[in-house]
């Protein structure tokens, strides 16, 4: 007794057609990597206001609040030690705001920071960009990167400094 050889390739073909016609695959939403936008402010402030004490700040034209950040455009950032960060995007996640795109730091003596992107850390008050700097006071520009500004102390730190600096001469 000899089993041919169509026989036995039509008994697979139906169990692999029987299978698939069972097969019933499930229709799932597509997950967006940023997470599922919850809120959107426009012309979006914030303030943190102590008593005796100067108040911080943060303005935004727009702020768009996700599961476990908030992403903000055209930021004006105001801190209680005269420091004021501006940007064009910045995202706000556990304590730290990564910003990008024309990032200003001005200080209220004139001293006055550009770079592409910055990582301030809120809770040691401390600003570090891997990308170059324009550090600019008075008459003086220093360039370098690796910027890393302590704004408790005052503490400056950086790498490749390349300096023009202009001393005021009394006459």
């Amino acid at each position: 007794m000899a089993i041919r050889i169509e026989y036995f390739l039509i008994l697979t073909v139906g169990i692999l057609l029987l299978s698939i016609v069972n097969i019933n695959p499930k229709s799932q939403g597509a997950n967006i990597s940023k997470g599922e936008k919850e809120i959107e402010f426009q012309n979006f402030s914030l303030f943190d206001i102590k008593e005796n004490e100067p108040a911080q700040s943060l303005l935004a034209s727009k702020m768009l609040k996700y599961q476990n950040y908030l992403s903000m455009e055209e930021i004006d950032l105001k801190d209680e030690k005269g420091y004021r960060i501006l940007s064009q995007k910045a995202i706000y996640q556990q304590e730290h705001v990564y910003m990008d795109e024309g990032v200003n730091i001005l200080r209220d003596d004139g001293l006055k920071f550009s770079t592409k992107s910055l990582e301030y850390n809120l809770t040691n008050k401390e600003i570090r960009s891997l990308d170059r700097f324009v550090l600019e006071f008075n008459t003086t520009i220093i360039q370098g990167s690796n910027l890393i500004l302590n704004m408790n102390n005052k503490q400056i730190t950086a790498d490749n400094i390349e300096a023009k600096i202009d001393t005021l001469s009394a006459n």
